[in-house]
Order: C-alpha cells, then sequence, then structure tokens
C-alpha cells in the first residue's frame, strides 16, 4: 500500500529557487517510488502542474517581495479539504501561511508532520529589514491558530523569528536539515534526536554543444569570454555587493573575464547603478531567470570558456547551484566556510573571507590555474554523486517512517 504524503509550500512555479527545486524533486521521485503527493502551494495563473502531478492551490496575493504570493491564514475548512485526499504524513516546507496550513492540518487531522527548514530565516528577516511590527502580528496570529502557549514578549527580529520557529516546530515530529550548516547560525527549538539531516539530491543535466552554442549567440558571449558564473535571485541577501565589489578585482588581472548574471532580477534600477557605480560596463551580462535546461547550458558555457562559479551568498542552507555546478565539472569559489564543510562539496572549492580582494583573488586563481580549477571540479562531482535524487527520496521515507513512529495524538 502506497504511503501519501501531502506537501505545503509558500513558494511554487513560475518562482523558481532552491525550495521549489527540492519539493519538485521529492515530489517527482516519491510518485516514481509508487508512493502517492500532493503539492498545496499559493494559486498563481502561470502555474502548470506536470504531468501525473496533484497540486492544490490556494487563493493568494502577490506580497511585493521577491516574487512571493501569500496565502490567506489557514482554517478548518482549507484543513479539511486537505483531509479529503486522506494524507499519511504532512509535510511543510516552508514557514509562511502554506507552511502553517500544513502544521495546522495535522494537529486538526491528527497526523505526523514533517518540517523542513529549507530558509535561514534569520538573515532573510535582516536583508529585506522586515519591522519588528510586522513578525509581531504574525507571531500573534501564528500562536492564535495553533493553540500556542504565551512567552516572554519579543521585541527584536532575532528573537521573534525564534518564537516563530517555536510555535510552529514544537509539534514536529521530525525536522529535516539541507545540511549541518544552519546549526552553526541558530539553536532549533528541536531535540537533536528528531533533526535530520537530509541534502537534496540533484541529478546532472546532460547538454549538447548546439545548445551551448545557441546559448552563447542569444547572450552575446564570445568564444574568448571567461565567464564568471552567478546562478541565483540578483538580491542583496544572496551577496550581489559582494560579487561585484569582487569581480572588478578580477578584471585587472582577467581583462577578458565576464560575469554572467543567471537569475531573476526583481529591481533592474539597484542593478544598473551597481554595474555603473563599480566601472564593470559592457562585462556584465545578466540573462534573467531561465528554465533548467538553459541554466544547464550556462554551465557549460562556463566550463567550455575555463570559468568558474562565484558563490557569493552566506544566507543558504545548501546552494543547490553548488551541485548543480559540480555536475557540469564547474569549479567553484564561495565565502560561506560552514556550508563548504557541511554540504555536498565536501570541502572541494575555493573559500575566503566574505572581502572583496579575498574573494576576486580566489575567483582569479580559478581562472589562472586550470590544474588547480579541473582538480576542484573533479573532486566537487565525485562528492555530489552520492547525493541523488533516488537516494534523497529512499532516506526522506525513512524520515516519514520514524516521524510516525515517534508521534504521539495530539488533540485537535
Amino acid at each position: 500500500m502506497s504511503l501519501r504524503i501531502a506537501h505545503f509550500t509558500d513558494t511554487w512555479l513560475p518562482r523558481r529557487d532552491g525550495v521549489v527545486t527540492s519539493v519538485q524533486t521529492l515530489d517527482r521521485q516519491l510518485r516514481a517510488a509508487g508512493e502517492q503527493s500532493l503539492v498545496v502551494v499559493p494559486r498563481h495563473r502561470d502555474a502548470v502542474a506536470e504531468v501525473g502531478q496533484s497540486l492544490h492551490t490556494l487563493r493568494s496575493l502577490p506580497c511585493g517581495v521577491a516574487g512571493l504570493r501569500l496565502a490567506t491564514l489557514p482554517g478548518r475548512r482549507q484543513a479539511d479539504a486537505i483531509g479529503e485526499w486522506s494524507p499519511d504524513v504532512i509535510h511543510a516546507h516552508t514557514v509562511g501561511p502554506v507552511g502553517l496550513l500544513g502544521v495546522y492540518a495535522a494537529k486538526r487531522l491528527g497526523l505526523p508532520l514533517v518540517l523542513t527548514y529549507h530558509t535561514d530565516l534569520h538573515a532573510y528577516a535582516d536583508a529585506y529589514r522586515v519591522p519588528t511590527r510586522a513578525l509581531q502580528v504574525a507571531v500573534a496570529a501564528y500562536r492564535r491558530r495553533l493553540g500556542a502557549g504565551p512567552r516572554p514578549a519579543a521585541d527584536s527580529r532575532r528573537a521573534l523569528v525564534d518564537e516563530g520557529l517555536r510555535i510552529l516546530m514544537e509539534r514536529a515530529d521530525a525536522v529535516v536539515l539541507p545540511t549541518r550548516a544552519i546549526l552553526d547560525r541558530v539553536r532549533l527549538p528541536v531535540p537533536d534526536e528528531r533533526l535530520h539531516v537530509l541534502p537534496t539530491g540533484v541529478a546532472g543535466r546532460s547538454v549538447r554543444s548546439a545548445e551551448v552554442a545557441a546559448f552563447r549567440q542569444w547572450h552575446g558571449l564570445s568564444s574568448r569570454d571567461r565567464l564568471v558564473l552567478t546562478v541565483g535571485r540578483v538580491t542583496a541577501e544572496k551577496g550581489i555587493d559582494l560579487l561585484f565589489r569582487s569581480f572588478g578585482q578580477v578584471l585587472a588581472t582577467q581583462p577578458r573575464a565576464r560575469l554572467l548574471l543567471v537569475g531573476k532580477v526583481y529591481d533592474l534600477p539597484a542593478l544598473a547603478e551597481l554595474v555603473r557605480s563599480h566601472g564593470l560596463g559592457r562585462r556584465v551580462v545578466c540573462t534573467g531567470e531561465l528554465p533548467p535546461e538553459r541554466v544547464a547550458a550556462a554551465y557549460a558555457a562556463a566550463v567550455q570558456s575555463g570559468g568558474a562559479l562565484a558563490f557569493a551568498s552566506q544566507t543558504d542552507t545548501q546552494g543547490l547551484v553548488l551541485s548543480e555546478a559540480a555536475h557540469a565539472g564547474l569549479p567553484c569559489a564561495m565565502v560561506d566556510a560552514g556550508l563548504l564543510a557541511a554540504g555536498p562539496l565536501a570541502g572541494a572549492a575555493l573559500c575566503t573571507p566574505a572581502e572583496p580582494v579575498a574573494f576576486g583573488a580566489a575567483i582569479e586563481r580559478l581562472l589562472a590555474n586550470p590544474v588547480l580549477a579541473t582538480a576542484l571540479a573533479d573532486r566537487a562531482r565525485r562528492a555530489v554523486l552520492a547525493h541523488t535524487p533516488q537516494a534523497y527520496v529512499s532516506s526522506m521515507l525513512s524520515v516519514y517512517a520514524t516521524a510516525s513512529g515517534l508521534r504521539t495524538p495530539i488533540a485537535a
């Protein structure tokens, strides 16, 4: 008899990010393994379900931040609608209103609850300068919805995020972490025996030479350009300012280098000002958000050029682009030592402090030393080959079984 898992995520297509990729991967692999999977998401007119995929959409509105849409706070009717699908396990992947619905539904329906902590909420709350008043209102609403007990008043961003996590996680039978790097930044309110470290599995993607040539032509890239690639949202929390300042250092010794930004841009004037203020002119190419097959062509183009991945983020909990680059054979320079040590690359990258001269020097070193670049890329690829989508779903099924065994009935 197949297992029925209901997934809840506040971020979904057409937006593309690590959470969407992780949930898509898990949903596909569960169905391939003969299990049944339902994905609960905010409604968007441009979202299309894959063949065989079951989506349950919720009315939502744009919130004005990084393309996110927010559903309304959940109630009994929404939870009971999920109950009609008869899930065996609830899996919440985010902590917005849709994730809250997952936690609420698990409580109301008396089901095991698994929660994946994909996003460094403290870092994002600071990066987007979320007002403490807004956090206070959200925490109070979550407390009322879940019937959480009162705690001393919190008045700082960090304390309010901590309180929100406590409210959501105190009922979780298992909390999944993509890597242990997050535990260097925050103490989660969960007993160690209920924490499970489980990186999302990433598969390599083959690319034809004609696709790479077409990608180069489309974006005006010559065969002489040395591509410094970054993949992901072009936003402050991804370290975009550090990236631009560091790339300026690279150009001093690598004049043929070009910075290739692949990802959604939410503030075009701000990006134009970064290019202007750092004097980068035509050395920056921004593709915008691309479908997976064209992202794969970008990786392949960077490999062919003798380039590198520049990963300037210090807020990622796994960084799926690190695994994607490793599969493609592209070496990486990064600034998050904790993620390098704990992540799927297993140390196979150049890592420096988050400082422009040092980070720029690491990128330059990969461009200038093909022997080193190749050795690091080969080590990284061997490391990520252990984290396949099939291994990911197998391990997650074990987490579901463990969560079901740990569960103690809770009255709705």
